[in-house]
């Protein structure tokens, strides 16, 4: 299993997961913005990546935003963008090389973020468990926490070995064309793993950078279990960032604040 954590810190694919454009790496953005403005203070957003959201939200807000994120290839584009394209929000950005299953920045927020199912990068029950009790312990009362995840789909033996194309684009003189390929699932302990690969071709010369992410699921009750256990109430859930119902989307995203 620690293999498989490992896996999951972009080591070889982290300079290109910008250049993803699907609508869905977009769609959340005004969606956190929104909340973010029922509230007041500093902002933390956990597992931050490479920035996509906390950039948003500093220049849209023009709030202060505390980024935790564990993988270092991940940092070295969020810094790399601080310091070139996004210098003008330096202000507002502070980054933490830290595990948000165990952290402690010992202040309190009273807008928490996990977006864009990276709680799903948790493998371990104990570990979800663990990162959703650092938030509950960093929210306020009346904070509000917001989480997304995907809705677990059948891991057969038709889900194996299938590649998905994500985007293919042009970048300059390169084609770059990033895929999934699955790999393996348990269903009894519920993780899934895939190779994120990225194809890139430039000058007639083709290469390809890869990981191997593993990627834990969950189901609806699963989340109301782990948050009874971690003192969190939903509030609100959609199955999508347009606020459709649970039911009719692709998506599960919850709405939570402490169980007071």
């Amino acid at each position: 299993m620690d293999n498989f954590i490992n896996g999951n810190l972009y080591q070889n694919t982290a300079d290109f997961y910008d250049f993803d454009n699907r609508d869905i790496i977009k769609d959340d953005l005004e969606f956190y913005a929104d909340y973010a403005s029922k509230t007041k203070g500093t902002i933390l957003e956990l597992a931050s990546g490479t920035g996509r959201v906390s950039l948003f939200l500093a220049e849209k807000l023009k709030r202060k935003i505390e980024c935790i994120e564990l993988s270092k290839g991940m940092l070295e584009r969020f810094y790399y963008k601080l310091n070139s394209t996004h210098s003008y929000l330096k202000q507002y950005i502070s980054i933490h090389n830290m595990d948000m299953s165990n952290f402690n920045l010992e202040q309190n927020f009273e807008f928490i973020i996990i977006p864009w199912r990276s709680l799903q990068w948790l493998i371990l029950d104990e570990h979800t468990i663990n990162c959703l009790k650092c938030v509950n312990k960093h929210l306020i009362d009346n904070g509000i926490f917001i989480f997304s995840i995907f809705k677990p789909r059948v891991y057969d033996e038709n889900w194996i070995g299938k590649e998905d194309i994500s985007y293919d684009i042009t970048d300059g003189n390169r084609r770059i064309i990033r895929s999934t390929v699955n790999h393996f699932a348990d269903t009894k302990k519920k993780y899934i793993q895939y190779k994120n690969k990225i194809k890139i071709i430039e000058n007639n010369n083709e290469y390809v950078k890869e990981d191997m992410l593993t990627i834990k699921y969950h189901e609806y009750f699963d989340i109301i279990e782990i948050l009874n256990k971690t003192g969190f109430i939903i509030t609100e859930e959609y199955g999508y960032y347009d606020k459709r119902c649970l039911e009719n989307g692709e998506e599960m995203i919850f709405i939570c604040k402490k169980n007071s």
